[in-house]
């Protein structure tokens, strides 16, 4: 995007002075849903995407088609969504994904996680840090030393493309180059500050106030979760928000394609009324096996190599975290539902090759 300096800052400081206006005249209307009260529980419509290509090094080229699919599937003729917020390239800022009340510089209220967005989408690149050493293991309690970089706890990780070796937990983050970037392009929802919707009705039990509101954060980026680090990679992220979905290597990479985000988009359009969570998993298997590398006899579906689509619900309860994964497209607009804590996960994946098995194992030698 060929806009000068003042003029990509002027835009970007133009939404933020509009924000309080734009939640106003965008409030969420009923359906006619019951969930046993004669109040209605407020709801979210609201779509922030934001997609990079343009990055100094290895730069993208389908991040901002896909993101723009997105867009164009979920607001179709008679659709309940309304686009809120959508930035590309430059300006896409790391203060977008980052939380104002726990890192000053952040305005993610402003933006990706505002009140009202019903589902948050960032598209480009995440880091390649795994964290793996090149000591073979045979059981995962061999794997106490941890490289540089990484710390506890370790793991007995194998892939396809991998024998068993010691591997440990490394934050993981979202890559942006925005004009005006205040953490060096990197958004790290490990260990950094980020923490999405919290929200009046989630309470400020993760440090973070109540101005956020995401329902649902989709992370369409290389190495979203290393297994079998699910929980402790989004714990701290999870401070209101159903659903995080993003994607899980275990050999090569993601596909940067131009489909991912039209595709779940057509998920929702041949079913509102379907489960988001199988959408997400679906979504996968819906692009074509040729579309990325192979994985042994399989691969593709977006991949370049081995992966898989995950989606991982946190909740003060177990059977909370299990409800928030259960939910239809009509169920994650009801801000009733954010999440009260992140003590308990429940997480649901779906790959493009044969897992030797349906949990952890399926990549941890125990």
């Amino acid at each position: 995007m060929n806009i000068p300096q003042i003029t990509s800052n002027w835009l970007h400081d133009l939404a933020v002075a509009t924000a309080a206006l734009l939640f106003i005249l965008n409030l969420s209307g009923c359906e006619p849903r019951s969930y046993g009260s004669a109040i209605e529980s407020p709801r979210s419509y609201g779509l922030a995407v934001e997609s990079v290509d343009s990055y100094p090094v290895a730069p993208l080229s389908n991040s901002v088609a896909n993101g723009d699919g997105f867009i164009r599937g979920m607001t179709v003729a008679g659709s309940p969504w309304v686009l809120k917020t959508k930035w590309t390239n430059a300006n896409v800022w790391d203060r977008d994904l980052i939380d104002g009340d726990v890192a000053w510089f952040g305005n993610d209220h402003l933006y990706f996680d505002q009140p009202g967005i019903a589902i948050s989408y960032f598209t480009g690149h995440g880091i390649t840090a795994h964290g793996c050493s090149t000591v073979p293991c045979t059981t995962t309690s061999a794997c106490a030393t941890p490289v540089p970089g990484a710390r506890l706890p370790g793991t007995c990780r194998f892939s396809p493309f991998d024998n068993p070796r010691c591997c440990y937990m490394v934050d993981r983050a979202a890559v942006t180059n925005g004009q005006f970037d205040a953490s060096a392009g990197i958004v790290n929802y490990t260990g950094g500050p980020v923490r999405w919707g919290e929200s009046a009705t989630s309470g400020p039990w993760a440090g973070a106030g109540t101005n956020g509101g995401t329902n649902l954060v989709v992370l369409d980026i290389s190495h979203g979760i290393l297994p079998t680090f699910w929980y402790q990679t989004l714990r701290t992220a999870s401070a209101g928000v159903h659903m995080i979905a993003t994607l899980m290597t275990a050999g090569g990479d993601t596909g940067n394609i131009a489909d991912r985000g039209s595709t779940f988009a057509k998920l929702w359009a041949a079913n509102p009324n379907g489960n988001v969570a199988q959408a997400w998993l679906d979504t996968m298997s819906s692009l074509p096996k040729a579309e990325g590398g192979r994985c042994g006899n399989e691969g593709g579906h977006g991949f370049n190599g081995c992966g898989c689509h995950i989606v991982v619900a946190m909740d003060s309860t177990s059977q909370g975290a299990a409800s928030k994964m259960n939910e239809d497209w009509i169920d994650l607009r009801s801000d009733n539902r954010d999440a009260k804590g992140n003590n308990w996960y429940s997480a649901r994946w779906q790959c493009n090759y044969t897992l030797s098995s349906t949990g952890p194992s399926a990549w941890e030698l125990p």
